[in-house]
């Protein structure tokens, strides 16, 4: 057969989806033409659809080296690059693919999107806009628009694009569930949900949609359903590569009298320590326990835990077992709800002696505050839940008060005062953390892995929530049932921290 009836078999399987078919098709050309770049580009396509994404990668790697000014090979490497996680490697593909072919708006869009990824919303709606202008009916740039606007806090300008969008493409189930994470982040929950909803009818398998609506069910209390429905994110085998790797089914439940269970955390450290609540349940119903956790997880965890339990890293090599667990998937094998959740009081304990001797260290008659006004920038709502150190700065000013940066990582280091004493240094476990806090009489946090803590060992806790908080904070309420020494001051509208930064030096001041 010559190389164009393979190159035309190639193309038939790829159009009908035999995507395994088309790779050794297009394989089979290339070794007859090896020259032609292009037919690298066409590879990589079929290698990707079938799932073998680093073979894609070199191949588009190779036909950039066959045709180095190909803005295509660059844009697509860029798409590889991204969906992969790749930031920077992907934002430098897509820049490639702009210098070579300006003005395209796919590339334009793409690139704002990546942009949109890393955090820089300003260059990412700058990039949407270019797009629109050379193809103002481009509606993927539109609802990207309206993302980025929303992110702006314009919201008028936000919900305008979004509905422009879905004007040009009504069943679009994508531009569906932007509009209602979009009314979400606007405080219209109920209008959110029949979005959620109408997402879904046009397409019943969107994990993403399942998901939306799982956290919107949360948000309401309703967490008998949303803690059901969150499961549906087993259902894309790309969620996490954790449970590849152990060579067990997961729990679902199941009578674990004379079973070993792996517990592992899933996501945050904020996410172990809710749901370490969890562990010693876990510990009474199965023969053997381990938790698969970060090491900076593993003293605070030892020091609250039976000793039977194992703990190692999660990526050590996962031990031999009956099942596996997220631990954000037990309260749901709990069967826990809005009313059984209530904790009746701390359920960790720090170091008691050494939150004694670091309480020896500070200045008698001034209350001990820790401060952390920003959490990890990696988390996808980071941008509505982090500070600025120019909006939290004020409390600095509340008398008789001394303030502690308990903010761990580079972030901390942004705020430089005489009137913050930073132990940083000397706090390289959870474990060390809880221990200063013990010594602390209060902690005010945004959101953050330290909120969770200072929860968990009983502390008294101020969490300052944006518009549209966290699900585990739920709506309307200024305590949490998870946590109750904790107390809850909203936003009373999207990206507006002065009233709630405001309040928390007026009621510093009462204490």
């Amino acid at each position: 057969m010559n190389a164009e009836q393979r190159l035309k078999q190639a193309n038939d399987a790829f159009a009908k989806g035999d995507f395994k078919t088309a790779v050794q098709a297009f394989r089979d050309v290339i070794k007859l033409h090896p020259e032609i770049g292009e037919l690298y580009i066409n590879l990589g396509a079929a290698l990707k659809s079938s799932g073998e994404r680093d073979a894609a990668e070199q191949a588009y790697r190779d036909a950039i080296k066959k045709i180095p000014k190909s803005a295509i090979a660059w844009f697509n490497l860029g798409n590889l690059l991204r969906e992969n996680r790749q930031a920077e490697e992907a934002l430098k593909a897509y820049r490639k693919a702009d210098k070579l072919q300006p003005g395209t708006p796919e590339i334009l869009n793409n690139l704002g999107t990546q942009l949109y990824d890393i955090g820089a919303i300003d260059d990412a709606l700058k990039h949407y806009d270019a797009a629109l202008s050379f193809r103002p009916t481009f509606s993927d740039a539109m609802t990207n628009r309206g993302n980025a606007l929303q992110r702006l806090c314009r919201m008028n300008e936000a919900e305008q694009a979004l509905r422009d969008a879905l004007k040009i493409e009504p069943q679009n189930s994508i531009f569906t569930l932007n509009m209602s994470a979009f009314l979400a982040a606007a405080g219209r929950h109920d209008q959110a949900i029949e979005w959620v909803d109408a997402a879904i009818d046009l397409d019943p398998k969107y994990i993403d949609a399942h998901l939306k609506k799982a956290s919107l069910l949360i948000q309401q209390g309703r967490l008998e359903e949303g803690l059901s429905l969150y499961e549906s994110r087993w259902q894309n085998p790309h969620w996490h590569s954790l449970p590849a790797r152990i060579k067990a089914p997961r729990w679902n439940g199941e009578d674990l009298s004379g079973k070993h269970l792996i517990t592992w955390n899933e996501q945050g450290f904020g996410d172990a320590i809710m749901y370490a609540r969890y562990i010693t349940i876990l510990a009474d119903q199965a023969e053997t326990l381990t938790i698969m956790c970060e090491p900076t997880l593993h003293d605070l965890f030892r020091r609250n835990l039976p000793a039977s339990i194992k703990i190692i890293g999660l990526n050590d090599l996962p031990p031999p077992a009956d099942y596996h667990v997220s631990m954000m998937s037990v309260p749901h094998h709990f069967g826990v709800t809005f009313d059984n959740l209530k904790t009746e009081g701390p359920y960790l304990t720090p170091n008691k002696v050494a939150g004694q001797k670091w309480r020896e260290t500070f200045t008698l008659k001034q209350l001990q505050v820790g401060l952390i006004w920003a959490g990890n920038p990696r988390q996808s709502h980071d941008y509505s839940r982090s500070l600025a150190t120019k909006i939290i700065s004020p409390v600095l000013d509340t008398p008789n008060t001394q303030f502690h940066n308990l903010l761990i990582g580079p972030r901390g280091d942004f705020w430089r005062d005489n009137r913050l004493i930073d132990p940083r240094n000397k706090l390289n476990t959870f474990d060390d953390t809880a221990a200063y806090m013990d010594a602390l009489d209060l902690i005010i946090s945004v959101d953050s892995a330290p909120a969770h803590l200072a929860g968990a060992i009983g502390k008294k806790t101020w969490v300052l929530l944006s518009f549209d908080p966290d699900t585990r904070y739920f709506l309307g309420k200024n305590d949490n049932p998870w946590y109750p020494t904790m107390t809850l001051y909203r936003q009373q509208s999207p990206g507006e921290w002065g009233s709630v930064v405001d309040q928390i030096c007026d009621d510093l001041k009462k204490l």
